[in-house]
This record gives C-alpha cells, sequence and structure tokens, in this order.
C-alpha cells in the first residue's frame, strides 16, 4: 500500500490497485487490442503506445515508427473502430492510456 502523499500520477495510483481489476479494465478497455489471434493485433498495439507517448503527434508517431503518417491515421482510425474509443476525446485517451498502463 502506497502513502497519501505518493499518489501524484496516474501509473503509481493504479500500482495501488487490485491486479485482478487492473487486468479486467485492461481487457474490457483495449478488448481485440489484446487478441493475440487477430492479425496485427500487435501492431495495432504498439501504434497506440507510442502514438499517446508522443502526445498524439501523428507526424512524430510516423517518425517513431518510421511509417508514413497515412498509415498512422489508418491505424488510430482502426484502433478507435475496434475500440470504440475516440481519440480526439481526452477521456477516451485517458481511459486507453490507463488500460494501457494496467497491462
Amino acid at each position: 500500500m502506497r502513502a497519501a502523499d505518493d499518489l501524484t500520477t496516474l501509473p503509481v495510483l493504479l500500482t495501488g490497485m487490485p491486479t485482478a481489476v487492473r487486468e479486467v479494465f485492461s481487457a474490457r478497455t483495449l478488448g481485440p487490442l489484446l487478441d493475440e489471434g487477430s492479425p496485427g493485433h500487435g501492431t495495432l498495439l504498439r501504434t497506440l503506445e507510442v502514438f499517446l507517448a508522443h502526445n498524439c503527434s501523428w507526424a512524430r508517431t510516423a517518425e517513431a515508427l518510421h511509417l508514413h503518417v497515412n498509415t498512422v491515421h489508418y491505424r488510430i482510425r482502426r484502433i478507435q473502430d475496434l475500440t470504440g474509443r475516440d481519440l480526439i476525446r481526452l477521456d477516451h485517451k485517458l481511459d486507453l492510456y490507463a488500460a494501457l498502463l494496467c497491462r
């Protein structure tokens, strides 16, 4: 258990959650992106991680993944379709970010 004074970031807050709760949240939020039997699941998951890590910058994500920016747009649209989350919305970005941290 962490002291209240240590709870200053989302990752630290999430580490205090029970493992089973984190796993369920991640599975429900990321859904098909975690399905190892689905083609391209790892690619989409990695794209989402990099996109969020680069503050949702299309150009920086494309550069980091060595892709054309249109490919990043396609992948993000696919992620949105699969998860039902709209990466324009802050609450949806936070849901996906938290789900990634919960894995």
